[in-house]
């Protein structure tokens, strides 16, 4: 099985990245030029990317994930018990920092195949299934097992990654006809313990100063570009 998989319980993780705008000296320059406007600029300025950071996030991401835009709509700023949160912690002329914290996925964000219990049906002959008929006094019981299948997702885009042989598909509540179906695999030698598989989380794709991810620089360099055109155009309005 990829490393990109795991079973357990979820986790909880969180990460940060700070981002520095390019010119920010040359535009700095420029504010010392100005008086009440140039206060306005920086106020409007971290509006905007209190805004729109988190779409820039979301293209970045998508650039090397294959996660579903649903999942990262989640990871935004709204607060939500449960869900991944972001929170804008600082913003100046220099630079700006996002943190974000939150849980790991389940592979359904990731394009997962198939989607559905048992998508093979069932084998044409019946197989003797220890512990299956102790209501009738037998101790094995003769059913029709699923037909053998794999389980894949794009955690990487671009790249289908299998988990590994056994994973079977199962609703996440036995309460509710709607919950999803997730991937689940046995982690002991007998039927239980089981525990639904899971991978990355939104953190985890966005990256650390500490650990660089995939998606780190490109998310950087997205949010550096249209931060300073924010900044300019700010100043230019201030200025007029």
């Amino acid at each position: 099985m990829s490393d990109l998989f795991y079973t357990g319980r979820s986790r909880r993780t969180s990460g940060a990245f700070s981002v520095t705008m390019r010119d920010g000296a040359k535009l700095a320059k420029k504010l010392e030029k100005l008086k009440d406007g140039g206060e306005t600029a920086i106020k409007r300025t971290v509006s905007d990317f209190t805004a729109r950071a988190p779409a820039w996030v979301s293209k970045g991401i998508r650039q090397h994930y294959g996660v579903d835009t649903a999942a990262i709509k989640e990871a935004g700023p709204r607060s939500k018990r449960g869900a991944t949160s972001i929170r804008v912690s600082g913003v100046s002329v220099d630079g700006a920092t996002l943190e974000y914290k939150g849980r790991t996925l389940t592979p359904i964000h990731f394009k997962m195949s198939p989607t559905t219990r048992n998508p093979k049906g069932l084998a044409k002959k019946p197989a003797k299934i220890p512990g299956q008929a102790i209501s009738t006094g037998s101790p094995v019981a003769m059913v029709r097992p699923p037909m053998p299948f794999q389980v894949k997702a794009t955690i990487i885009k671009g790249q289908r990654a299998t988990m590994k042989p056994g994973t079977y598909l199962a609703s996440s509540s036995k309460k509710s006809a709607d919950a999803p179906i997730l991937p689940f695999q046995r982690t002991g030698a007998g039927r239980t313990p089981v525990h639904a598989v899971r991978t990355l989380s939104v953190p985890q794709m966005i990256g650390s100063e500490e650990k660089k991810s995939r998606a780190s620089d490109t998310i950087s360099e997205i949010i550096n570009e249209n931060l300073e055109k924010r900044f300019e155009n700010h100043i230019k309005r201030a200025m007029k």
